[in-house]
């Protein structure tokens, strides 16, 4: 679907980066780390509940990556491996903890009952992936603000009140941030980051 069209500016062609990665060059291993880490452990969150537990496994798989280099076919097939690996570590994590069987049930359930398929969940952290790169290089608090609203779910009051600023600040760096977001990505990643976000 040609998602490494999303972002702007890529660092490395797709040749550059699997070949690359094949070799273990730590310089490519490093840019798919910064490009994939923060979206990744949204995902395992997502799935577990628990930041803590969600970082450990991300980190987890990013260390199988390094130790054991795969011959990647395509840009495609790193991101399969990389979303896959990370879901079944995170059910694997659920399985292991009797108080979250409940919550496995719950996500395999809710799953089923949506019809998710899992290229549409790709679709999904992919753009995230863009919007957190984004988000990055905004001014801090807008980004910050951005970041709580529409990726953690959080209401205008309930920022205003974890970062001591106005109701009126909120709303002005929501603002502020989404315009220009919006002059750095594509209008469809915008209206998919909207619709796949937390944000009502």
């Amino acid at each position: 679907m040609g998602f490494a069209n999303l972002s702007r500016k890529p660092t490395y062609n797709e040749y550059q980066l699997l070949r690359g990665l094949t070799a273990g060059d730590t310089l490519h291993y490093s840019y798919i780390f910064k490009e994939y880490y923060n979206v990744l452990c949204h995902y395992a969150e997502t799935i577990i509940g628990e930041p803590g537990h969600a970082e450990d496994i991300v980190q987890d798989v990013f260390e199988r990556l390094w130790q054991k280099p795969y011959a990647f076919e395509d840009l495609r097939h790193l991101k399969d491996f990389l979303y896959k690996a990370t879901r079944n570590a995170a059910l694997n994590f659920l399985k292991g903890a009797q108080h979250s069987k409940e919550r496995q049930a719950k996500f395999l359930h809710e799953q089923e009952a949506s019809g998710t398929e899992e290229d549409l969940e790709i679709i999904r952290m992919e753009v995230f992936r863009v919007i957190y790169r984004e988000i990055n290089n905004l001014p801090e608090q807008c980004g910050k603000i951005v970041r709580m609203s529409y990726i953690d779910g959080l209401k205008n009051e309930q920022i205003a009140e974890a970062l001591s600023i106005s109701l009126q600040t909120v709303k002005n760096q929501k603002t502020r941030g989404m315009k220009l977001l919006r002059m750095r990505v594509s209008p469809a990643v915008i209206t998919l980051f909207l619709l796949f976000s937390h944000h009502s």
